[in-house]
């Protein structure tokens, strides 16, 4: 009984490998991708994938279906997940599905993979193929250049601090993330400074202080190094600075100078007019006393 049973169980396996295999041979459909447009996708952009449904067995199968079995976040996929694809009728026949997709604002460039399958087959029997679909996505470049540059103080003089502020603006599409200046100047303090992140049209200050203690025409290399979509990049250009002279204490001493000229004079002056009116005053006394006397004396005769 136990023989029968394991005999007969031999004869269905052996049955449905035959038939599998049969279906195997007869049945053949293939998924490819045939195009993607735009072939450059950037970030919050509307774009298409055509996949390519071929019949390439010799038997029409009773079903075929494709479906997206997972999709990025980044990605947003308009058709439904699963399409079923009508009977595709004879040998190398074909069958074109478009699916309209979207990258949103949180998409970065790199490439994003969309795990796919095929089915197909007749009804109690169904073949499998998975597939892989790629999406590369560019991103925006970022163009960063020295908009102004201005120094506090204005005319900044030899033995004084020095306030460089260097605004960096960004004139491209991109954000530029990681953004730092580095200034290659020969005095004392800061050479670098931080920024942060640039978005289009927007521009920062990097702020440098040192203390000028040399005087003359200074050109110093700058580097400005950021991040973008397309990775690392750095550009170099050059700045001037003046750096005028101490300013001279003669001036100062000669107005000193002229002050105490000026104070000495008038005191000068003011002590010659005083002593003009009182020998003045003394001869007028010296006049009215001699009046008195001779008045007297008129009176005594």
């Amino acid at each position: 009984m136990n023989i029968r049973k394991v005999l007969f169980l031999f004869v269905i396996v052996v049955f449905l490998m035959f038939d599998a295999s049969a279906l195997n041979e007869d049945y053949c459909v293939t998924a490819e991708i045939s195009d993607i447009s735009p072939s450059s996708i950037s970030v919050n952009e509307e774009f298409t994938v055509g996949v390519q449904i071929e019949n390439c067995g010799n038997k029409i199968p009773e079903y075929v279906s494709f479906e997206l079995l997972d999709s990025p976040k980044e990605i947003i996929i308009k058709e439904p997940l699963i399409i079923n694809i009508s009977k595709l009728y004879y040998k190398n026949s074909e069958r074109l599905i478009i699916y309209h997709m979207k990258t949103n604002n949180d998409a970065q460039s790199g490439t994003y993979l969309i795990k796919t399958r095929l089915s197909y087959g007749r009804e109690g029997y169904s073949l499998i193929k998975n597939y892989n679909m790629t999406i590369d996505i560019i991103g925006e470049k970022a163009e960063l250049s020295i908009a102004s540059l201005k120094t506090n103080p204005v005319l900044p003089r030899k033995g004084e601090t020095v306030e460089l502020t260097l605004r960096i603006e960004n004139t491209g599409k991109g954000t530029a993330k990681s953004v730092k200046a580095y200034v290659s100047h020969e005095f004392r303090g800061l050479k670098q400074s931080f920024i942060g992140a640039l978005d289009s049209n927007e521009d920062g200050p990097a702020v440098l202080t040192f203390i000028a203690d040399k005087a003359g025409e200074f050109e110093f290399p700058v580097t400005i190094s950021y991040k973008d979509d397309f990775g690392d990049n750095e550009i170099k250009t050059n700045v001037s600075l003046s750096i005028l002279k101490k300013k001279s204490n003669i001036g100062g001493i000669v107005f000193i100078i002229l002050i105490i000229v000026i104070l000495g004079g008038g005191l000068y002056y003011f002590i010659k007019t005083k002593k003009s009116k009182d020998k003045i005053i003394q001869q007028l006394l010296k006049g009215n006393n001699f009046s008195e006397k001779n008045k007297k004396w008129g009176e005594n005769a």
